[in-house]
């Protein structure tokens, strides 16, 4: 991880920019935000793509179209706290430091995954086993609110200036790597183990790793100073000391704003990765062999693009690649859809392209996101923001491209949410305002 503070001499720094910190803190720094980042994707993810097996055992019913419904709704439900978990993480970063909250939310983050692999399933204590899932799934969402938005408004105060794009990009970088570890997961099970097997213990050792992985991360975060930016902002006496306030009533169209460049970020993550086995098992009627091996090409593009769009949008500037990538999920991703239906090379083609488009977008929106809003109110502004998207394009979009492809007999219907989001996602960009290699505001007084 060769990342490297800007190499301006003392004295040239532009008025305002980020304080120059040491190679080792900054390193220190992305990986305990990546650490963390990465467990609570993992969660996300391992749920949704062993959302067969946990329907079946959580959620039994004679139908097993209703039991999938169900089991997607329990994952759903941690995207409707999201919202409220980051309006209570989000201010109280601005009020007292990222670094606290960022241990806090690791820790429970952690605990409830780790908790959910020692569940007993319904079979074992009826009714209750389904409820005690979803309280845990409303924890997880409730921590989930404040981790990917303390980690990136942590990193992108810790970063100099002109490779902000390139550092903040780890956080997205992160988040797919977890995506891909709880892709692996259930692929490594179904190798190992037989379907019995799984169903009996196998499907409770993803959700354990949560535990040890999560006490890493606290520790790592702990040995961590408080950012840069936001040390200098309690230092000058201008720490907010109502930012949900300042945040919504002050700053109402940057959180619009976040929340829909964060549109195409929701939707693929949660309609071209997660969902994406599910909808090719149950309703194109592919091997799951096949559905994980292909899905794990829009995970691999993903995770290559992302460091590469972070670096060109230090160069080219956030918004003509975020607005190149938006624009083409517009346009190509209904074709792509009827491509992937094909079989063979042809599925795997159309999620290679589903991969670099996300890739692209996700490189790049990771220091926007930063860059819309002062120092000052940062974290909660950029959390109520994406968390409210999160909820509307997020964890509820499998549910409905299940039920409303059931409906209208429909194999298209992930296409349409993906281009219906993608375009209002393009209104959004075009909105935002190039900040490439500037500093961050402190109060937003400041010119951008």
């Amino acid at each position: 991880m060769a990342l490297q503070p800007g190499t301006e001499q003392p004295g040239t720094r532009q008025p305002g920019a980020t304080p120059e910190v040491s190679p080792a803190d900054l390193r220190r720094a992305v990986l305990a935000t990546s650490i963390g980042n990465c467990l609570e994707w993992f969660d996300f993810a391992v749920y949704g793509y062993m959302a067969v097996v946990l329907g079946q055992l959580f959620f039994p019913t004679d139908d097993p179209a209703s039991s999938l419904l169900l089991s997607f709704a329990a994952f759903g439900a941690a995207f409707v706290v999201r919202p409220l978990g980051g309006m209570f993480f989000g201010p109280l970063g601005d009020r007292v430091g990222r670094r606290g909250v960022l241990c806090v939310i690791i820790l429970m983050m952690s605990a409830a995954t780790f908790c959910v692999g020692l569940l007993p399933t319904h079979a074992a204590v009826g009714v209750l086993a389904p409820t005690l899932l979803v309280v845990l799934r409303l924890v997880q969402g409730f921590t989930a609110g404040g981790e990917v938005t303390g980690a990136t408004a942590f990193i992108a105060e810790y970063s100099p200036d002109r490779i902000r794009g390139r550092v903040t990009s780890w956080i997205q970088f992160s988040a797919t790597l977890g995506f891909f570890l709880g892709l692996a997961a259930p692929t490594v099970l179904n190798l190992l183990l037989d379907p019995e097997q799984i169903a009996a213990w196998g499907w409770r050792l993803p959700f354990l790793v949560a535990g040890p992985l999560g006490v890493v991360g606290l520790y790592i975060r702990l040995r961590l100073g408080e950012s840069p930016r936001f040390a200098q902002l309690e230092r000058s006496g201008e720490v907010v000391r109502h930012p949900l306030r300042e945040a919504v009533v002050k700053g109402w169209r940057e959180v619009l704003l976040a929340g829909g460049i964060g549109i195409v970020v929701h939707l693929g993550y949660f309609l071209a990765l997660v969902y994406m086995p599910t909808y090719l098992t149950k309703v194109l009627g592919f091997a799951p062999s096949t559905a994980f091996l292909a899905t794990t090409t829009v995970v691999v593009l993903n995770i290559v693009m992302i460091p590469i769009s972070g670096r060109l949008s230090d160069r080219w500037g956030r918004k003509p690649i975020m607005m190149a990538a938006a624009v083409g999920f517009v346009v190509a991703t209904i074709p792509v859809f009827l491509l992937i239906g094909q079989g063979g090379a042809a599925t795997f083609v159309g999620l290679g392209i589903l991969g670099l488009l996300h890739g692209t977008y996700l490189g790049a929106v990771a220091a926007a996101f930063a860059e819309i809003f002062a120092t000052k109110v940062r974290f909660g502004g950029f959390s109520i923001g994406h968390n409210v998207s999160a909820a509307i394009f997020g964890g509820g979009t499998p549910l409905l491209a299940t039920y409303l492809g059931g409906l209208l007999g429909s194999t298209l219907m992930p296409a349409y949410l993906i281009v219906a989001g993608s375009l209002l996602c393009v209104v959004a960009v075009s909105r935002y305002r190039e900040m490439a290699g500037k500093p961050l505001r402190a109060t937003g007084s400041e010119t951008p």
